[in-house]
């Protein structure tokens, strides 16, 4: 099943998100023990976990010492996972398109 994620974009959570990249943390500060939910693409899958795009990454220059964004892919290991929403329906999407990592905010009807 896992295979069948690669390419498609899905909403994933993630537990101990302060143990995470600090791109894949939100911007306010999280209780210990909270999790967050992320719309992101999924590039590949293998045995240490998922490896999901972010299409702009910062990262430093070292001549100029400024940061350019810069697409990157980041691997979120399967210990932190703690659910995935796979959406089959949706077109999968191609490597040319720019995806950005959203999160997901809790909502009640």
């Amino acid at each position: 099943m896992l295979e069948n994620l690669i390419g498609t974009r899905i909403l994933i959570t993630i537990s101990n998100p302060e143990m995470q990249d600090r791109e894949l943390r939100p911007r306010v500060e999280i209780l210990q023990g909270e999790s967050i939910t992320i719309a992101a693409r999924v590039v590949e899958t293998d045995e240490l976990g998922i490896w999901i795009e972010h299409s702009d990454y910062p990262f430093p220059d070292p001549v100029t010492n400024k940061f350019s964004k810069q697409k990157s892919y980041i691997l979120i290991r399967y210990e932190f996972i703690t659910s995935i929403a796979f959406f089959p329906e949706l077109p999968t999407a191609t490597a040319e398109e720019e995806h950005r990592i959203g999160f997901v905010e809790d909502y009640r009807e």
